[in-house]
């Protein structure tokens, strides 16, 4: 989109703001003007003449002269709209301001004409005529202003001109006939400016019809279409920058009333139209602001019927079938012949591995030649079709064929850059005499197939990865190629005879490493072993040795060959492993947190050794006797030690050999929580109102008190005994998750580790669950109802009762936490389930209160289809029974489905029945059912799944 725009006086701002924002946003637009081509005035004075772009601010209406005279002027102005050809204009204002006034207290009527243009012959006597009245305006006496703006929209008046084909406008300033003639009116204007923005409606050109590519068709030879079309065209749009689309439209020839447009962006869908119909279609672009013109007439004829056969595929190269045929990447010649099928133009072809593509027949029905290398060794598929002109594709023919194992087997043992590798091939057919290589670039080399194999030597440039060409030949033909991906690396040999992959060393043993060089001109070798950097020089062959003697554990050693100019080669990693001789011991008990471990309590110790001919571990624990265990065959063993004190504690353990010796002795220090151990009777978790006796076990010696808390409770302090031991009793008021935490306190004052002990607490009440929802289920029915127990295996019975009726045992599910109890519903309204426990014990836990609502949904029953239950079957009469619910029914309304609503009385007893006949097996209905009371209220609604089964 062209934008030109003028600057608006800042006390207009308020009042052009709205024109300004017609079209296109005004922010985008950039300040341009169209141009003042030239300008005159006309003056009564001298009614035989004009004055034409004369140095003077422009005139209006009549002023006197020093003589007296009165001069009465209109001023004429002309702006060059060239530039504005093809375009349309969104937004466009005229503007000046007044100059001089006369006599700002007289009222002056200004008017602005569309004139025709000032010609040579125009005069005060024929001066151009008025064509258009664009304003009209009140200036002088009541303005705010004076001198004042003047401004107004030019939009619609440029538009129109534009669409006459105008290349210029004039433009008349007067004032008005009935007060042109007072002296008292005369003004001088400043030069209008004509602001404009504009845009070039985008064009469509080249439209045709795509995949494939066809004209885009006349009424006499329209172009044939098939279902799916694609349809082209391409959009010009003059204004950089602007993105127009393009909507195509497309009727039937006699039937212009069903037009319908549509953007074409992946193909379209023709299938509403019959073959044969004939179809108009055109194009139009769009950008963000206009939309161009329609474009002429295309014409498509539809084309839905394929080629009936598919097309005859053969070759000599790669025969249909079990024989091979022509070799491993080798081109082959295919034809496909249409058999005279003369609606068929192409060839649409996909190989296994989904590549496709189309080849054109020589002439309509004809045939065409295809070139093709097979990617696929063994064996390849060609799937080809015949294709209409409108790209309607037949059946395909599977060509299936094998491909004959002719390129050589290589292999490339790399010895770096600069230094001669070695390539090895493998025939695999008998007949061939020579092998070629050649790498992406260079020259090809070939060596004689001796027995089927041959060696040949290559030395690469560069480090990376490169692309290499390898050929079987019988005598001069080739029969086979392929091609090897190459990574092309300088860094350099490592190997070790004693430390490598296959064997583990004990540390303390002495060997080598060897660097062969993988460049040229190598003089020593950089390598890091263990995070340090070390260089060692080459021999006179470019090799060097390194001698080692083994530390335990893993190493990972990095090497760079050196040239002679300094520079480096790539790096190479080396890993190996060296079993250290003393063995190890660790405790994965003090990992946890919070800790666990303390004085007293035992602790678990892993020991392990990797070396060969283990039999088991001798230790010390904290300086006691020594003892053995066994490893059984495996590289480690437990060991479970009671630490005496808090702190650290060792143990000293060697590993025994088969031998008889030892290996040097390692020794574990680990340090002991001093956090007071606690103990708790009864064991295991707690329970709600079940009192509980908790005993601090000192960690640190001299030990006078303890301070702690139970279940988060403020903190207490007791006196330890004489055993530095101290106890007391809580008795849990609530289930849950605890904790007991407490410190002890020395004689010196001396404050051990805070302990943390975790606490499970068991509620003791019973908890209610159910099923039964806000279903609103009434009287009659039965809710399930589940009570549960964290004192399960404890509890032996329940005792409950329903509102205020009698109380049931229920004896105690053994299989599960959960016990399940029927209650009928006897009671509208809110219900209380009161329910309390029996332990075996004869302990008798707090009633649990849990409350439950009944609706008024009537109860429903049927012996022929139980609710929610496959039963009965298509052409089975069901009986269905309704009662309950609420007292006062009179009667029941029921549906099946959606289906009509039928009513029923009830009898005295509040009762009533329906037989219902399912029409078919494998059905699923909904029986719904509501009561009606004799006060004129409804029950709830009950819904019946009635599910039908097969009734033999």
């Amino acid at each position: 989109m062209k934008r030109f725009r003028a600057v608006i006086p800042l006390a207009v701002a308020a009042v052009t703001a709205a024109v300004l924002t017609t079209g296109s946003p005004a922010s985008a637009a950039e300040p341009s003007y169209a141009p003042l081509s030239s300008w005159a005035y006309l003056d009564s004075q001298s009614p035989n003449a004009k004055f034409v772009d004369a140095a003077v601010a422009p005139p209006v209406g009549t002023s006197r002269d020093d003589a007296g005279r009165k001069h009465t002027y209109r001023s004429f102005f002309t702006y060059d709209l060239t530039s504005f050809k093809g375009t349309v204009v969104h937004s466009s204002y005229l503007y000046t301001n007044e100059d001089t006034v006369d006599d700002c207290s007289a009222p002056a009527t200004i008017e602005v004409w569309r004139t025709r243009p000032v010609r040579d012959n125009t005069t005060w006597q024929r001066p151009p005529a008025e064509l258009e009245k664009l304003l009209s305006t009140q200036r002088g006496a009541g303005a705010i202003y004076c001198p004042s703006y003047l401004g107004f929209d030019m939009v619609p008046t440029l538009n129109a001109a534009l669409a006459r084909h105008d290349k210029s406008i004039t433009i008349e300033f007067r004032v008005t006939a009935s007060q042109e003639a007072d002296a008292r009116t005369g003004r001088t204007f400043e030069k209008p400016s004509l602001s404009a923005t504009v845009n070039h409606p985008p064009t469509v050109t080249n439209l045709h019809l795509g995949y494939p590519d066809r004209p885009c068709g006349t009424l006499a030879k329209p172009s044939p279409a098939a279902r799916s079309a694609v349809f082209s065209a391409t959009a010009n749009d003059a204004d950089e920058g602007d993105r127009p689309t393009v909507l195509y439209a497309i009727w039937p020839v006699d039937h212009p009333d069903q037009r319908r447009e549509f953007h074409d962006y992946y193909g379209t869908d023709l299938s509403d139209y019959a073959d044969g119909t004939l179809l108009a279609w055109q194009a139009q672009a769009s950008d963000y602001y206009d939309a161009g013109p329609w474009s002429a007439n295309c014409y498509l004829r539809m084309d839905r019927t394929a080629p009936a056969n598919p097309p005859n595929v053969s070759s000599r190269t790669y025969p249909e079938g079990n024989t091979p045929g022509g070799g491993t990447g080798m081109e082959g010649t295919f034809r496909f012949d249409a058999a005279g099928d003369r609606d068929v133009v192409a060839f649409a072809w996909r190989d296994s591995l989904g590549y496709s593509g189309q080849v054109a027949a020589k002439r309509p029905g004809g045939k065409a030649i295809f070139k093709y290398t097979p990617r696929l060794s063994y064996s390849s598929d060609l799937y080809v079709a015949s294709v209409d002109a409108a790209g309607n594709r037949g059946p395909e023919k599977d060509y299936e064929f094998r491909i004959a194992e002719t390129a050589p087997y290589a292999e490339v043992t790399m010895n770096g850059v600069g230094l001669p590798s070695t390539i090895s091939f493998v025939a695999p057919k008998p007949e061939t005499t020579a092998f070629g290589f050649q790498l992406e670039g260079g020259t090809e080399v070939r060596v004689p197939a001796v027995d089927g194999k041959a060696t040949g030597h290559i030395t690469f440039t560069a480090t990376g990865g490169v692309d290499l060409a390898v050929r079987s030949y019988a005598k001069n033909k080739l029969i086979g190629q392929d091609s090897l991906q190459i990574w092309v690396t300088d860094a350099p040999g490592v190997e070790s005879a004693e430390f490598n992959w296959e064997t583990d060393q004990v540390a303390g043993t002495t060997g080598t490493f060897r660097f062969t060089p993988h460049n040229s001109d190598v003089v020593a070798y950089e390598y890091n072993l263990d995070d340090e950097w070390k260089t060692i020089p080459a021999a006179d062959d470019d090799t060097a040795v390194l001698t080692w003697t083994a530390t335990p554990g893993w190493h990972s050693m990095t090497v760079r060959s050196v040239k002679a100019d300094g520079s480096t080669s790539m790096d190479a990693d080396y890993q190996f492993s060296i079993i250290d001789t003393r063995p190890t011991a660790y405790s994965n008990d003090l990992n946890s947190w919070p800790r666990r471990d303390g004085v007293g309590l035992p602790l678990r110790v892993e020991l392990g050794s990797q070396l060969p001919n283990l039999t088991g571990f001798a230790f010390r624990f904290d300086g006691g006797a020594e003892q053995t265990v066994p490893s059984e065959g495996n590289p480690y063993a437990y060991i479970d030690v009671t630490p005496t004190h808090a702190g650290d504690n060792t143990v000293v353990v060697q590993a025994l050999l088969a031998d008889g010796t030892r290996s040097p002795a390692t020794t574990y220090t680990f340090g002991i929580w001093s956090g007071p151990v606690v103990t708790h009777t009864p064991e295991g978790s707690g329970t709600v109102g079940r009192p509980m006796t908790f005993t601090f076990h000192p960690g640190l010696p001299n030990v006078v008190s303890y301070r702690y808390s139970l279940g988060y409770a403020e903190e207490e302090t007791i006196a330890a005994g004489p055993d530095g031991t101290a106890s007391v009793t809580w008795t849990p008021s609530s289930w849950g998750y605890d904790t007991v935490r407490v410190t002890s306190v020395s004689a010196d004052g001396t404050e051990s580790d805070l302990r943390t002990e975790p606490l499970d607490i068991r509620d003791n009440r019973v908890d209610v669950y159910s099923t039964y929802d806000s279903s609103r289920l009434g009287i009659g029915w039965t809710g399930s109802f589940f009570f549960y127990t964290q004192l399960f295996g404890e509890v032996t019975e329940y005792h409950y009762r329903v509102n205020d009726g009698p109380e049931q045992v229920l004896p105690a599910s053994t299989e599960g936490t959960s016990t399940l109890v029927a209650v009928p519903f006897e009671r509208n309204g809110t219900n209380t389930l009161h329910v309390q426990s029996l332990t075996a014990s004869g302990e008798l836990s707090p009633v649990t209160d849990y409350d439950f609502t009944v609706g008024t949904a009537p109860y429903v029953v049927s012996a022929q289809y139980p609710n929610g239950t496959w039963s009965g079957g298509g052409g089975v009469p069901g009986t269905f029974e309704f009662s309950g619910g609420t007292p006062g029914i009179v009667s029941f309304s029921w549906k099946i489905d959606d289906g009509p609503s039928t009513d029923v009385p009830a009898d005295s007893a509040g009762k009533a029945s329906i037989t219902y006949t399912p029409a078919e097996d494998h059905e699923t209905h909904t029986l719904s059912v509501t009561g009606h009371k004799g006060d004129g209220t409804d029950t709830d609604t009950t819904t019946y799944s009635i599910y039908v089964s097969t009734g033999s």
